[in-house]
């Protein structure tokens, strides 16, 4: 999962990817991308375009900040990113399925997409046809419920499983960026993001990619504090 924006290492920076981060940037895949912008209520879904060998954009711009910063960490010499558009996602998953077009979010109560969720809360809802269910715990939880390290636990329920995410970092102050069925098999999928430290943290959780149990994240972006 990605981002255009800042990439150079400095203070805001984001942070490459693990799936990535052990990849020479000239060598990331320049396929199989998607975009995702994030309206109010919708996610409109389209595939990154890559004609040949040619990079798309956003990569190539991302790319060769990362590779200035590995030339020469000072920051002064890096190279200058693009503008940031927080309602811009790249991401890509080659086994997995994505939607294309426009995708419904979930509107919560509160009229909007978005929702910082009550600790040990049981929020029962329905996206479409598919009833589903969401608790968020505080870390994780020992036999006698005492909570221990660090993120939040969420825990999802639909056809009658559950499927568990540990989301770590600093905190457990998270929030449901989107509920919406990018993947396409009819079951909720989650943007969340957890803040903490003074750095940024996202998640995507697609179920699909899903067992279960305990699961990790589908995919993460993490930007550094100051």
């Amino acid at each position: 999962m990605l981002r255009a924006g800042n990439w150079d290492g400095d203070i805001g920076t984001y942070t490459v990817p693990m799936p990535l981060e052990k990849l020479n940037p000239a060598k990331w895949p320049n396929d199989r991308w998607h975009r995702l912008v994030i309206a109010s209520d919708r996610i409109v879904a389209s595939e990154v375009s890559a004609p040949g060998r040619q990079r798309p954009r956003f990569l190539a711009s991302i790319a060769s900040q990362v590779m200035a910063r590995n030339a020469n960490p000072s920051p002064a010499t890096a190279a200058t990113g693009t503008s940031t558009d927080e309602n811009v996602l790249f991401v890509r998953f080659p086994g997995a399925r994505l939607r294309t077009g426009e995708i419904p979010l979930y509107q919560f109560k509160n009229g909007t997409a978005q929702l910082s969720p009550k600790l040990d809360y049981r929020y029962a809802l329905r996206l479409g046809d598919q009833a589903f269910a969401f608790t968020v715990s505080n870390g994780l939880k020992g036999r006698g419920g005492a909570s221990y390290g660090d993120g939040a636990r969420y825990s999802i329920e639909y056809d009658g499983q559950t499927f568990e995410y540990s989301l770590p970092e600093y905190g457990w102050d998270s929030r449901v960026s989107a509920i919406a069925d990018i993947d396409g098999d009819g079951k909720p999928d989650f943007l969340i993001s957890v803040g903490g430290n003074n750095s940024g943290h996202e998640y995507l959780l697609l179920s699909s990619l899903a067992r279960p149990g305990r699961n990790p994240p589908s995919a993460a972006l993490h930007s550094t504090g100051c």
